[in-house]
C-alpha cells in the first residue's frame, strides 16, 4: 500500500502535466485571437490565386519533413463537437523570417469550397518571426499558430511554410508532414 507522500507526489505530477496542456491550449488560443481572420473582407484574386498555388505545391510534393532548422514545430489536436480541431505552432524560430504565409491541409480534402487553415495569405498585415524579438504592433510575433478542423481522430496534416529574407529577395519554402500525434479529450 502506497504511503501518503507518494500518493501526493502522484496527485501533483497528474495536476502538473494537465496545467502544461491547459498552458499549451491556452497559448494556441491566444495566438489564434492575434493572428485571426477579419471577417466580410474582399477577398483579391492574388490572395486567391497564391492560396490555391500553395495547395497545388503540397498536392504535387513528395519529399516532406518532420522539423525543421529554422523554427521549432508544434503540433495538436483536440476533440470538438462535429469532429477535431487541430493546431500547428510554429515558434523558437532561429533565423529572422519575414512576409510569412503558412497553409495546412489534409491531401484527401477537397478545399475548392472549404478553407484550409492558413494564414498571411489573406490579410493585409505581414507576419514575421524574428529570435528574440517582439512587436506585435510591426509584425514581429513571438510565435504564429494556424487552426484547421478534421473529420478525423489523427489526420495527416501536409504544412507549407514560405517566408523570405530581411530584403524579400530571396523566397525559402519548407514541406512538413505531420501525424501520429495523440488527441487531446
Amino acid at each position: 500500500m502506497k504511503n501518503l507522500q507518494s500518493l501526493k507526489k502522484e496527485r501533483n505530477i497528474g495536476s502538473l502535466l494537465i496545467l502544461n496542456k491547459m498552458k499549451k491550449l491556452l497559448i494556441c488560443l491566444l495566438l489564434i485571437l492575434l493572428v485571426g481572420c477579419k471577417g466580410d473582407e474582399v477577398i483579391s484574386d492574388s490572395a486567391k490565386e497564391k492560396y490555391l498555388d500553395m495547395i497545388n505545391q503540397i498536392q504535387e510534393h513528395s519529399d516532406f519533413l518532420e522539423e525543421s532548422e529554422f523554427f521549432d514545430l508544434t503540433y495538436e489536436i483536440t476533440r470538438i463537437d462535429g469532429g477535431y480541431r487541430f493546431y500547428v505552432i510554429i515558434d523558437n524560430v532561429k533565423t529572422a523570417m519575414y512576409d510569412i504565409k503558412a497553409i495546412a491541409i489534409e491531401k484527401d480534402v477537397d478545399y475548392t469550397d472549404y478553407m484550409a487553415a492558413n494564414i498571411g495569405i489573406f490579410e493585409e498585415n505581414r507576419y514575421s518571426l524574428i529570435p528574440n524579438q517582439y512587436n506585435a504592433a510591426d509584425g514581429f510575433m513571438k510565435g504564429i499558430s494556424i487552426s484547421g478542423l478534421s473529420n478525423k481522430d489523427n489526420p495527416t496534416i501536409y504544412l507549407l511554410v514560405e517566408w523570405n529574407n530581411q530584403d524579400l529577395s530571396k523566397t525559402y519554402r519548407q514541406y512538413f508532414m505531420i501525424s501520429n500525434k495523440e488527441t487531446n479529450e
